[in-house]
């Protein structure tokens, strides 16, 4: 028998790019045993591997880059460094935005605080069916109770026709895909307006423009929708992107209508036809990034206060 064989262990043998979850305390990632985490109280947890190859991992290893603990009041995120590892807590209370994008196998969750911190978990394209429990279950227990007063609502969507798969055009097919998607997965969701991908002509002059003919800026697409207590933004990895490469990644965010303190807009500073939409929340800022004049900017900006 070989010192691999000696060192094997059930972490080991289960090791692959997936995140699992954890049901006890024996499928706690060895570096993290010691954390008391209450399984009993705790709603959800999960554990997520290193960015590694099969191939590449030794039983000798720390295999898991995080711990996520939905616990009873906070969301608990415990971090590999190096051999030890960092503690961070989020109180469900103060979760103003989380945000879910895969491109491929990259795979981000973003969970903003209102404070303007945000807490980001790398994971595997693989897994996201399991990152959307955990960010569904976010949204949950982030909602509050009744609106506050001078929260926004945003108006009503009874006029606005669902959307048909090539409404977008045939580059953004994608994004309607992740609206039909959105739509079984909450039933009780309207669409609140959506635009497809644009070009952007720069604000410089004659050589930034020439620039831009060659390798063009391109403001994709979006399509919002409401749930009456929540806002989903549904849309790409980044607003704007160079070049002319298709874009298959997807994005989604939930932000709680309730944290939603103010809605700004104002021109984009580098490019024309462009709106910088602001939700403010609290100390955070959320923004995105909507054609000028669109049906999709008006009906954000146009939502009232409650």
């Amino acid at each position: 028998m070989n010192a691999t064989d000696v060192t094997r262990s059930a972490e080991f043998d289960a090791f692959g790019p997936w995140v699992d979850q954890v049901r006890d305390a024996t499928e706690v990632p060895g570096l993290y045993r010691d954390y008391p985490v209450d399984f009993a109280a705790s709603r959800l947890v999960l554990k997520v591997p290193r960015n590694i190859s099969r191939r590449d991992a030794l039983p000798t290893m720390d295999l898991y880059d995080h711990l996520l603990i939905a616990g009873p009041e906070a969301l608990v995120v415990l971090s590999r460094a190096q051999d030890r590892y960092t503690e961070k807590s989020l109180y469900y209370g103060d979760i103003v935005a989380v945000t879910d994008t895969v491109d491929l196998v990259d795979g981000r969750l973003r969970i903003l605080a209102r404070t303007g911190e945000t807490l980001t978990v790398p994971y595997n394209g693989s897994s996201q069916e399991v990152i959307t429990r955990l960010a569904d279950l976010l949204g949950e227990l982030s909602r509050p109770a009744p609106a506050p007063t001078g929260a926004v609502s945003l108006p009503d969507t009874a006029a606005v026709p669902a959307l048909d798969l090539l409404d977008l055009g045939k580059h953004d097919v994608g994004l309607v895909t992740s609206y039909f998607d959105l739509m079984r997965h909450e039933p009780d969701a309207t669409l609140l307006a959506a635009t497809g991908r644009s070009g952007l002509a720069p604000r410089g002059g004659l050589l930034t423009r020439a620039v831009h003919a060659l390798y063009p800026m391109t403001l994709h697409g979006a399509v919002l929708c409401s749930t009456g207590h929540e806002l989903h933004v549904l849309g790409r990895k980044a607003w704007l992107v160079r070049g002319n490469a298709p874009d298959l990644s997807r994005s989604h965010t939930t932000i709680p209508l309730a944290g939603i303190e103010q809605i700004t807009a104002a021109p984009h500073p580098k490019y024309l036809g462009a709106t910088v939409v602001t939700l403010h929340l609290g100390a955070a800022r959320f923004e995105i990034l909507l054609p000028e004049a669109s049906a999709a900017e008006r009906a954000l900006v146009a939502a009232p206060a409650a």
